[in-house]
């Protein structure tokens, strides 16, 4: 069953999830050695005592295998709403927009350039609410449906007005949402607004993967705007399940939907680290 997405839009009814289960089985042997007895038997040598074989490449060695897959990202950005935003995304992930200020992977568990899958992804920004950056953090993952509390932080950081954090968050029973770990950034481009990316992983595919998601994260890109237009959202407590479309009393990241729509990569357009 999919993560319920407690409205980053309230167009937006579920956001799929999916881990991918990963198993393992080693085989073990056992064998047996048995000692010379007889006045003809030699001690065995000790290979730290030296000899024909024991030194590091010697004829034996076998040979270095290949370079480990490193998981690259997309050659040109992609441009979101507009070009307010350009993200390089790990390559094979894309986005579609969902309304003016939200988008999201087109698919769950999209292949990444060495094959392991990235489960979800998202990119937006909403009215930055006058709280301290860890609230705002906490209410984000809220409304992607990760419980308050829920998650574990590590790896936190804060450069200028850019937060970043690696999260773990637990597999929910209630929903039959699985365990993930996540990359958060979120930056303050001060026009009263916040803009985040987020990516989310199995367990299983973290080492593999969080390079390559803190090097997308680096690489957004905002053109921040002087002022807001009436359909642009807000971060607050997130609305009932089955509340309506705008922005109304109950809260949440409301907007008129604009529909879903691929993204497109920028023409011409260079990545550019966030400070």
């Amino acid at each position: 069953m999919s993560r319920v997405v407690l409205s980053f839009a309230l167009a937006l009814a579920w956001a799929p999830l999916a881990g991918c289960a990963v198993s393992a089985s080693a085989g073990t042997g056992s064998g047996s050695m048995s000692s010379g007895t007889g006045p003809q038997g030699k001690p065995a040598r000790r290979v730290d005592e030296g000899g024909a074989g024991a030194s590091e490449g010697g004829a034996g060695a076998a040979p270095a295998g290949p370079p480990p897959c490193q998981p690259a990202l997309a050659d040109t950005p992609t441009a979101l709403f507009g070009t307010r935003i350009l993200v390089r995304m790990p390559k094979g992930v894309e986005l579609a927009e969902q309304n003016p200020f939200y988008a999201q992977a087109v698919a769950p568990d999209q292949a990444t350039s060495c094959g392991q899958p990235l489960a979800y992804a998202a990119v937006g920004f909403f009215e930055y609410p006058n709280a301290p950056t860890t609230a705002v953090r906490d209410q984000v993952l809220e409304l992607r449906g990760i419980a308050k509390g829920s998650a574990t932080w590590e790896d936190e950081g804060t450069r200028g007005k850019t937060y970043t954090g690696a999260y773990s968050a637990p597999a929910d029973a209630a929903t039959g949402a699985p365990a993930v770990r996540g990359w958060f950034v979120l930056r303050d481009a001060n026009d009263k607004y916040g803009y985040f990316a987020l990516y989310e992983t199995d367990p299983a595919h973290w080492d593999a993967l969080k390079s390559v998601l803190v090097a997308s994260g680096k690489s957004l890109l905002v053109k921040p705007r002087a002022s807001a237009s009436p359909v642009e959202g807000q971060v607050s407590a997130a609305p009932p399940a089955g509340g309506s479309t705008g922005t109304g009393a109950s809260g949440g990241i409301a907007a008129e939907p604009a529909g879903a729509k691929p993204a497109k990569p920028a023409k011409g357009a260079k990545a550019v680290q966030a400070k």
